[in-house]
C-alpha cells in the first residue's frame, strides 16, 4: 500500500516507514506487560479482548483522513496484536509435552503465515480492485468477530480452565518473574540474535521488498507482491520442518545457525544481482522465508532458559527486544532511501532507483552476520524431552 498511502496522506518514504513502525511502537512496549499478564491470568479473556481492539484499530486506520489518525489506528493495532504470538507460545508450552514444543510452535506460526502470505500478493490485487480503505475495513470487522469466537471457544475448553486454575495459584510475584528472565546474559544475547535474524522478514518482506522488486526487476506491483508472498510461504513450510529438525537434534542453536546462513546466501543474490530471472527470485525468496523460520527457535531457547512460572514472560521479553529493533529498522531503511534520493518525482511521489534500494537494504546482510556471531555466545541449556 506504499504508493496509496503516500498519495492519501501526502507523505514521503520516511513517513511511510514511521507510519508502519507505529505498529511496533505499541507492539514492543506491550510485550512485557503481555507476558506478565498471560503468566498471571491465562489466555481466555485477555486474547479475546485483544482481538476486538485489533479490529477496532484496523477500522480506525481505514477511515483515517490524515497521518495522525492513521498513526493512532496503527498504534491500537500494534498494542493489541502484541497478545497474539505470546498467547500461541503460552498454549503450546503449557498444554503440550516438551518433545512437541518446537514442532507445534512451527505449525501454529505456519497458520499465521497464511495471513501474512495473503497480505502481500493477494492483498495487492484486492487493493487494486477495491481500494486500501475498504480492504482494511473488512479486516477490522473480522478482528472484532474473531474476538468473540476466541472467547466462546476457550470458555468451553476444559483443559484451558485447568491450566488457568494452576496459573492462578502460582505465588511468584510478577516482578520476580521479570527479574529472573532479564538476569541471565544468555537471555539477552538470544534476544539480540533473534532481533537481527528477524529484521529481514520485517524490513524486506514486510515493507520495502515489494517496491524494491518492482523497481529492480521491472515487474508490476502484483508480480512483486506475489514475490513477497513467497517469503511468507517459505515461513509456512519451514516452521514445522525446522521445528521437527530441531526436536530431532535436540539442539536449537545449530538449527538457528543453519537458518541464518541459508537466509543470508539466498537474500544476497536478490538484492545485488537484479539481472536474474524473476522466477529465480521467487525461488530464492521462498528459501529466504524457509530458512528464516528457524528464528522461531529463539523463543524455544528463551523458554528453556526460564522456569515454568515465567515461560510467557521469557517469550515476551524476547519479542520485546525484537520489536524494538524492528521499529527502528523500517524507518531507517526509509531514511537511507531518502538520503540517497536524487530528486526524481512522478505524480507527486518520490521515485527511488535500484541503487538507492541496494544501499538501503545492505543493512540486512550485515545484521544477519551479527546474528550468526552472537549465537556462539549463548549457552544452551538442554532439557530432558518427555
Amino acid at each position: 500500500m506504499i504508493p496509496e498511502l503516500m498519495t492519501s496522506f501526502e507523505i514521503t518514504a520516511s513517513s511511510v516507514g514511521f507510519l508502519s513502525a507505529f505498529y511496533l511502537y505499541a507492539y514492543a512496549p506491550m510485550q512485557l506487560p503481555v507476558g506478565l499478564l498471560m503468566d498471571r491470568f491465562g489466555v481466555k479473556r485477555i486474547l479475546s479482548i485483544a482481538c476486538v481492539l485489533c479490529g477496532a484499530g484496523a477500522l480506525l486506520f481505514a477511515i483515517a483522513s490524515n497521518f495522525t489518525v492513521a498513526s493512532m489506528g496503527r498504534l491500537l493495532i500494534g498494542g493489541s496484536s502484541a497478545f497474539a504470538f505470546i498467547a500461541m507460545v503460552y498454549v503450546t508450552s503449557h498444554w503440550f509435552p516438551l518433545k512437541k514444543r518446537a514442532f507445534l510452535i512451527g505449525i501454529a506460526n505456519s497458520v499465521a503465515m497464511l495471513g501474512a502470505s495473503a497480505g502481500t500478493g493477494p492483498l495487492t490485487v484486492v487493493i487494486r480492485d477495491y481500494g486500501w480503505r475498504a480492504s482494511i475495513g473488512v479486516f477490522g470487522v473480522f478482528g472484532v468477530v474473531l474476538g468473540v469466537i476466541v472467547y466462546l471457544i476457550l470458555r468451553t475448553d476444559r483443559h484451558n480452565s485447568e491450566v488457568e486454575r494452576e496459573t492462578f495459584h502460582v505465588k511468584m510475584h510478577v516482578l520476580e518473574k521479570l527479574k529472573q528472565v532479564i538476569s541471565k546474559k544468555s537471555t539477552w544475547v538470544n534476544a539480540l540474535a533473534a532481533l537481527f535474524f528477524y529484521m529481514t522478514t520485517t524490513a524486506f518482506a514486510g515493507l520495502w521488498g515489494l517496491s524494491f522488486v518492482q523497481t529492480a526487476y521491472s515487474v508490476s506491483k502484483e508480480v512483486a507482491g506475489f514475490a513477497m508472498s513467497m517469503v511468507f510461504a517459505g515461513w509456512l513450510v519451514g516452521g514445522p520442518l525446522t521445528g521437527l529438525f530441531s526436536d530431532f537434534l535436540g539442539a536449537r542453536k545449530t538449527t538457528i545457525r543453519i537458518g541464518v546462513l541459508g537466509t543470508l546466501f539466498c537474500l544476497i543474490p536478490v538484492i545485488y544481482f537484479p539481472g536474474i530471472p524473476i522466477y529465480a527470485v521467487y525461488v530464492l525468496l521462498f528459501f529466504v522465508g524457509f530458512f528464516s523460520s528457524a528464528e522461531l527457535l529463539s523463543f524455544i531457547l528463551a523458554i528453556e532458559l526460564s522456569n515454568v512460572q515465567a515461560k510467557a514472560t521469557a517469550a515476551a521479553f524476547t519479542n520485546f527486544i525484537i520489536s524494538i529493533g524492528d521499529a527502528l529498522v523500517q524507518p531507517f531503511v526509509g531514511f537511507l532511501l531518502d538520503f540517497n534520493w536524487d530528486g526524481t518525482m512522478q505524480n507527486g511521489i518520490r521515485i527511488y532507483k535500484t541503487g538507492d534500494y541496494q544501499v538501503a537494504l545492505s543493512c540486512l546482510p550485515i545484521v544477519l552476520v551479527l546474528a550468526y556471531l552472537l549465537l556462539f555466545f549463548i549457552k544452551e541449556e538442554k532439557e530432558v524431552l518427555k
